[in-house]
Formats: C-alpha cells, structure tokens, sequence
C-alpha cells in the first residue's frame, strides 16, 4: 500500500469527526438504554428502577457492576445490528470509505456494535491508551477479509464535552512498543503511557460526535468529570485498501 492512503485519513491526523443526526442519536439512545434495562434486568429481576443509563451512577451500587458488564454482554442484537445498518450515517461513510464491513470479534454471526458506560470521576471505568491494532495482532484469530484496513468509529450517546475521547494525532504513522499479558481467556496489549501522555489531546465529544480513526491511532478514554455516565458505542470497519491506493 501507498503511505498517502487510510492511514492518513483526512489531513493525516489519522482521524476525522462527523456528527450524526438528531434522529438517529435518538434512536440509538433508546437501544442502548433498553439494552441496559435488559442486562440490569436479568441479572436483578426483583430490582425496580426507572434509571437511564446516563444516570446509571446513581444505582450502580445496587448491581455487581464488574460482573454484569462484559463487552459481550453489551454488543447489540443482531436485530439491532441491521436497524443500524439502515442509518444514514452508514450511508455517509459508504461515500467515504467504499462499501464496507463490520467486525464480528466474538464470532456472533453479525458485525458487533459495543456500548460503553464510564461513570464520573471512576478511572478503572476508563480505557487506558492503546492502539486497537495491537488487540487484533495479539489476537491473529480475529477474521480480517483479504485486502481491507481496520478503521474504528466511536459514537458520543452521553457525554459532557469534553470528557470522552482522546486521541495522539498523527500518532497512526510511528510504532510504539508494548508487552501483552493474558486476562480472561484474551490477549491483550500493556502500554507504557506515561511518555506519550503529553502528546494526547482530549476531542469534544457532546453528544452526537462520530469520531473516525485508523486503528494504529493512539487513543484512550478521559476520566469522566462530567455529572453523568458517559455512554458511547462503537464499531470497526474493514475498508477495501485498494480504494486509497
């Protein structure tokens, strides 16, 4: 591949931000917060709330929040999964990137859109800084279909400004050392982040931003020093390279 291609991205940020629309927003605030209702649900069924997920702060004490929380149990239904397939924003980035897929990591049968929830002022609640690459080349099971790149898309569903995604720009074009550590059943990449640290630049992320970024960016969540949990979802895409040659 040419170095002028996806990993660029725009203006060679290695990212780039749309917004979606105030419908679909909307939308996908209702499937997520009827997602959590459900998983609250089946681990607790005698707990009577009324709780939004952006307000899951408020009840977290009353759940095991480590135990009902894996990402799998907060990857979408497939139903929900070909909901948003019909998105306009999934329109808007076939104008971009080509025709495209979606990842299926947990081997479900349909690509998986993951939710996330980061209480305020909780750090262990906070993805530390990595490269997403670094996951699928511990993890060489993981499907990637012949000739395509993996680009990510991260949805703003709640957030106070800038209290949600950070990101090292241009960071997609140097290489970055890092050992791994096996947790769970899964491989994953441990990163000395205190040198790069100054280098990280917080995005605004009010509620609506779409940001997309190649997934050898560097990047991480912000400890939430909003008022509410943030709630964000997202999603990787295999891009045919050939389209940026």
């Amino acid at each position: 591949m040419k170095e002028k291609n996806i990993l660029e991205l725009k203006d060679g940020s290695g990212f780039f931000t749309l917004k979606i629309n105030k419908d679909e927003l909307e939308i996908l605030r209702n499937i997520v917060n009827e997602h959590f209702h459900k998983i609250i649900k089946m681990n607790y069924p005698n707990f009577n709330f009324n709780t939004s997920v952006n307000e899951y702060h408020k009840i977290c004490d009353k759940v095991e929040h480590n135990k009902i929380w894996s990402m799998v149990s907060r990857v979408l239904s497939e139903e929900k999964y070909n909901q948003f397939l019909k998105f306009e924003l999934i329109n808007r980035l076939s104008k971009i990137f080509g025709n495209f897929s979606i990842s299926d990591e947990n081997n479900l049968g349909y690509g998986e859109l993951v939710w996330r929830l980061v209480r305020p002022n909780k750090k262990d609640d906070v993805g530390p800084i990595h490269c997403d690459k670094w996951f699928w080349d511990l993890n060489p099971n993981h499907y990637v279909p012949e000739n395509c790149e993996r680009v990510k898309c991260w949805i703003s569903l709640w957030c106070d400004n800038k209290n949600g995604l950070q990101v090292y720009p241009k960071s997609q074009l140097k290489d970055f050392n890092y050992v791994s550590e096996k947790r769970h059943g899964y491989i994953k990449p441990i990163f000395d982040h205190f040198h790069v640290e100054n280098f990280m630049e917080k995005q605004n992320c009010d509620p609506g931003t779409v940001i997309i970024f190649n997934d050898k960016l560097l990047h991480g969540g912000a400890v939430n020093e909003g008022l509410q949990t943030r709630v964000s979802m997202e999603f990787t895409m295999f891009v045919n390279n050939k389209k940026f040659n």
